[in-house]
């Protein structure tokens, strides 16, 4: 069954792209898990451990625009995503050699600069070559699946063992292979889109006289899906950095108990990141962003105020996590079937950047600002916030999903 599947070229494309995003999530997320053993070894204080994911983060948003945009003009997203990965694989072992935090913190940007293009450009591949009525189902998977499995479940498991047994130097020997492998399948299995012969949104219009950004930059869609990335990456970060915290510090739960919950809400994103998208092909973008929006808002209310056996209440977050499956949607999906063809790297790589920008820099230091000057709950109230402001800009899109608008289309001539 998996290899007739994997025979079919729009699923394997599919496969190898999850591959690339989830190889990308090792890196990405795993720094996080060797951190512990990586602080006391360089003398790191906690100010600089911040500085280390701000840096990062940084440099992952202005490299997610500036390439998808050149990847565009120059018409290669292929052969640019094959040479990023490349230099990926290579630069990956480069904090194994660092000795002080000034190495480490210029490790991290050469990093963020090079996983920045991935992922838009990966779900622009899937955008322009998937077949329209299983678009969202594949930017699901692509931009939801590898990530978590990958990122949120192997890592911790992986890297913190090899931290453990040879130190933490040893974590980061074991991403060059999956980054070479992923440009290896790259080069071989995927087509290179044709721009020209691809049917991908309704605003197939003439390009804009100030280019691609004035051309991308006059949809409302792109605005909201801008804000939403923000509230998704701050919500994401938010949950990350102070549940574990909260966990133990406040609720007074085991380490054991505090990693069991927290090792949950990955496969839960796993799960929400392949249901939602393809729900969404089918009840249509909008109600499925506004649902998980207000689902996400109870996330942070139950950790805080739910009283309850362990198994209750990991049920209800694994539930009201919903909102960690979405990101492909409001950064793929949606801009993919808002803007011109020629144009969706450009939008991707926009929002990403904005999001990356607001929720992933801003977010967390304006949330750990308030958890020392009222506490942890503050943080977790600002997640809940963030929650509700994506289901007020998800209520604000334009719906895009081909079903819906064909619906739309019959019942206007009946």
């Amino acid at each position: 069954m998996w290899h007739a599947w994997l025979r079919r070229s729009d699923t394997r494309v599919v496969a190898i792209l999850c591959l690339v995003v989830g190889t990308m999530s090792l890196d990405q997320v795993g720094i996080n898990f060797l951190m512990p053993f990586i602080k006391p070894d360089l003398h790191l204080q906690n100010t600089q451990v911040g500085l280390l994911v701000s840096a990062y983060w940084v440099a992952f948003a202005i490299s997610s625009y500036g390439s998808s945009f050149l990847a565009e003009a120059v018409g290669k997203r292929k052969a640019f995503l094959t040479a990023t990965l490349v230099l990926f694989s290579l630069c990956a072992v480069v904090p194994s050699f660092v000795t002080s935090f000034g190495g480490l913190l210029a490790a991290r940007l050469v990093m963020g600069l090079l996983e920045g293009p991935m992922m838009p450009l990966a779900q622009s591949i899937i955008a322009l070559e998937s077949p329209i009525e299983r678009r969202g189902t594949y930017m699901g998977i692509v931009g939801n699946l590898g990530g978590p499995i990958l990122g949120l479940f192997v890592a911790p498991l992986l890297l913190v063992k090899l931290a453990s047994l040879y130190g933490w130097r040893s974590g980061f020997l074991v991403i060059p292979a999956p980054g070479l492998l992923c440009a290896l399948l790259v080069a071989r299995f995927v087509p290179e889109p044709a721009v020209e012969k691809s049917v991908v949104s309704a605003a197939q219009t003439p390009a804009a006289p100030g280019g691609r950004l004035a051309e991308v930059l006059r949809f409302r869609n792109v605005y909201l899906c801008g804000l939403l990335c923000c509230c998704y990456l701050a919500f994401i970060n938010l949950g990350f950095a102070f549940l574990p915290l909260f966990y133990i510090n406040v609720k007074q739960f085991s380490p054991q108990e505090m990693s069991f919950l927290m090792g949950l809400l990955g496969i839960a994103a796993a799960l929400s990141g392949v249901l939602l998208p393809t729900l969404s092909d089918r009840i249509g973008r909008r109600p499925v962003m506004v649902l998980a929006g207000v689902l996400g808002i109870a996330f942070p209310l139950v950790a805080l105020y739910f009283v309850g056996p362990l198994t209750a209440l990991a049920l209800l977050l694994c539930v009201t996590w919903a909102f960690s499956g979405t990101p492909s949607i409001f950064t793929a999906t949606i801009p993919s079937e808002t803007v011109a063809a020629r144009s969706i790297s450009t939008a991707m790589g926009l929002i990403i950047g904005v999001g990356t920008i607001g929720g992933g820099f801003a977010g967390p230091a304006i949330a750990g600002w308030s958890a020392d000057r009222w506490g942890l709950q503050a943080a977790l109230l600002i997640q809940a916030g963030c929650a509700a402001a994506a289901a007020l800009a998800a209520a604000g899109l334009r719906e895009t999903a081909p079903k819906r608008i064909k619906a739309r289309a019959v019942a206007a001539q009946v």
